[in-house]
């Protein structure tokens, strides 16, 4: 309705369809719902290849998945030889979709699981409980809906970045992707802004970073600079983090 369209009566009225239609990525299944009436059908394809090319590094590794969603990445990694997998979300709805998608992959229950917690406070308590992961994955929602409020997210990217790298392997290191679909942070002095976050959070972790690569949205997220800038939201970065002293 607010964009000019007049529903029928009977959309109006239709009752919650909660069908399940299985959506497979990269061999991966993931159960969705296009049929109800939520905002979202349950599925993110932009970050598809990204999911892909984290889980080639996680064979034999321990790996956090913060803001998991339908958990996505901890699948791919799973599905790609890891460990163990932790998916940690804040809504109990995304946490039973995770449990529910790596049961429909016939995932060995006791390598994954799916963890209801604010992504902070959870990281907080991994590291008062000395835990440690190889590969981490953070991939918060938007935190900078608009430039007015680029400084305020920046010190947010700033405080999740750091505590994840303090929760990667002391001893050997280890890889963190961190995302941001922000157009505001991904676009800002040509991608620098949001790459300078990273490093300055790794000071403060005390942490040597490495940038190995920067990724964007998958190739069916295509891109119109001139008429649509803000299609350019998404940067996947990819970092080393070394051990402490390194």
């Amino acid at each position: 309705k607010q964009d000019g369209y007049e529903l029928s009566s009977e959309s109006e009225g239709s009752e919650e369809d909660d069908t399940a239609v299985i959506a497979t990525e990269s061999s991966v299944k993931y159960l969705t719902y296009p049929y109800s009436n939520g905002q979202k059908t349950g599925f993110y394809c932009d970050q598809r290849d990204n999911r892909l090319m984290v889980a080639e590094y996680c064979r034999d590794k321990r790996v956090l998945d913060l803001c998991c969603y339908n958990g996505g990445f901890a699948l791919n990694a799973m599905m790609q030889g890891a460990a163990h997998c932790v998916g940690v979300d804040s809504s109990q709805d995304a946490i039973d979709a995770a449990t529910a998608n790596a049961m429909e992959n016939d995932l060995d229950q006791a390598k994954i699981s799916f963890v209801r917690e604010d992504i902070a406070v959870y990281m907080k308590n991994a590291m008062s409980q000395e835990e440690e992961f190889d590969v981490v994955v953070l991939d918060p929602p938007k935190l900078a809906p608009n430039l007015s409020t680029l400084d305020k997210a920046s010190r947010k990217y700033h405080a999740l970045n750091r505590d994840a790298m303090n929760l990667i392997n002391r001893d050997k290191g280890g890889l963190l992707l961190t995302c941001t679909c922000s157009a505001a942070m991904t676009q800002k002095d040509g991608g620098q802004y949001f790459l300078n976050m990273v490093n300055g959070a790794g000071h403060s972790a005390k942490r040597r970073v490495t940038l190995l690569r920067v990724n964007g949205a998958a190739p069916c997220h295509t891109q119109s600079p001139a008429s649509f800038p803000a299609g350019a939201y998404l940067t996947a970065a990819l970092f080393h983090v070394g051990p402490i002293g390194s």
